[in-house]
């Protein structure tokens, strides 16, 4: 685990066109445990760069946001070295090796002058980047993509690893529906797809107005964390000519419909701000559960009653932790702590499992989310973790998407 807890600084001298990120304000923390207090929605989350950690100083507290897509770029990236150096940017020499005919027709091979790599408005080397060949058939109506490769994804597991996949749309989608999913390439951060995807029905109005969007997240049953995105003009590919496109990764580009887009809401079950903090004073993990966002209606007057449950496991006392229940609401505020004894030590073997429930009367409470954090966790979950082991003696909270995968308490 020691490419987790050791940070490690950019050279940006390695970067082109790098966009620095935003971080949480890391500039202090409080000298003791506070309790927890009302904070605004994930969405209201201020951000701003953070210095190394050892300049880190006291009273105040690290905010951890994890949003929906358009903000799930802005996570600990200042963990990442550099992923691209600048004579990995300049260009790629690889011819394009697609069919020499499609329905008949002859198609140009692409040529290494034909190659162009493509930085992007925004685009950042540190998200790292994706390679694929473009061809249109005019005369079949098909777009064939050919998803080679990407390059210095962000790590989001302990391992420094992730789990990459990608989703392509042609936006904006109007009447159509172009969406397609490559397989997933497991524990690597430079993953080889070699998938040819194919968008059919596609006209030359198509070609000229649109966009092809590559979005990149990372696999995990927890929740999909956001790797980068990338977006290319089709207007750029002419008919019956192969292109080929290298291009740094970018922040989200929001669309009007993410559901429609991209196939699933990763946030129906709703969010749930968490507070970590370990006391070396009361040798205790400290566990704030704040307020919950978003929670899915269960009862017929469109409303729930959440309360929440937590354990720590594992556990040779089984303790279990409860909320109170807050009556008709899909927003609940608690600020309620509790406190699970433990060694620091013990921490990394520990998992946290939070679920959140429905009460009924008269038959079993529903459920309607659940998280887990632990040094098995990935992305901001990790993080949040890792951060609270860490750094003792601070409050570290953190905005969680809640799940719909059955945690067992």
């Amino acid at each position: 685990m020691s490419n987790l807890f050791d940070s490690q600084k950019v050279n940006s001298n390695t970067l082109t066109d790098c966009v620095v990120d935003a971080a949480a304000d890391e500039n202090s923390y409080p000298t003791h445990c506070q309790p927890a207090a009302l904070h605004g929605s994930p969405q209201e989350s201020h951000h701003r760069s953070s210095p190394a950690p050892n300049t880190w100083h006291n009273n105040s507290q690290r905010t951890y946001s994890f949003r929906r897509l358009p903000g799930l770029s802005r996570s600990w990236r200042d963990w990442q070295t550099p992923l691209l150096s600048s004579d990995e940017t300049s260009s790629s020499t690889d011819c394009l090796r697609l069919p020499r005919s499609v329905s008949g027709h002859t198609i140009a091979a692409a040529k290494p002058d034909d190659i162009p790599t493509l930085l992007g408005a925004h685009g950042s080397a540190q998200l790292g980047s994706v390679e694929l060949s473009l061809l249109y058939d005019r005369h079949s109506g098909c777009l064939h993509c050919r998803l080679l490769r990407a390059m210095g994804l962000k790590s989001t597991d302990i391992n420094g690893l992730a789990d990459p996949f990608c989703k392509l749309n042609l936006l904006p989608a109007g009447n159509k529906n172009n969406r397609l999913r490559t397989q997933t390439i497991h524990k690597t951060c430079n993953p080889e797809f070699n998938e040819s995807l194919t968008f059919y029905n596609i006209t030359d109005s198509d070609m000229a107005t649109k966009a092809l969007h590559v979005l990149i997240l990372d696999d995990d049953k927890y929740g999909h964390d956001f790797l980068g995105e990338a977006r290319i003009q089709l207007s750029g590919v002419p008919p019956q000519h192969a292109r080929h496109f290298k291009v740094f990764l970018d922040k989200h580009y929001p669309v009007e419909d993410e559901e429609a887009a991209w196939g699933e809401d990763l946030w129906t079950r709703g969010q749930i701000l968490v507070t970590l903090c370990y006391s070396t004073k009361r040798r205790a993990l400290i566990v704030g559960i704040v307020r919950c966002l978003n929670l899915t209606p269960m009862d017929s007057n469109g409303s729930s009653d959440p309360f929440v449950k937590l354990q720590l496991k594992p556990d040779p006392h089984h303790r279990k932790y409860k909320t109170g229940i807050k009556w008709q609401s899909l927003n609940p505020l608690y600020n309620e702590e509790f406190v699970f004894d433990t060694k620091m030590t013990e921490l990394q073997q520990k998992t946290l499992v939070i679920t959140v429930w429905d009460k009924d009367h008269g038959k079993s409470n529903d459920y309607l989310g659940g998280l887990e954090l632990s040094c098995l966790s990935k992305g901001e979950r990790l993080r949040h973790w890792v951060d609270a082991i860490k750094f003792p003696d601070h409050k570290h909270e953190g905005w969680h998407q809640l799940v719909d995968t059955s945690l067992p308490l």
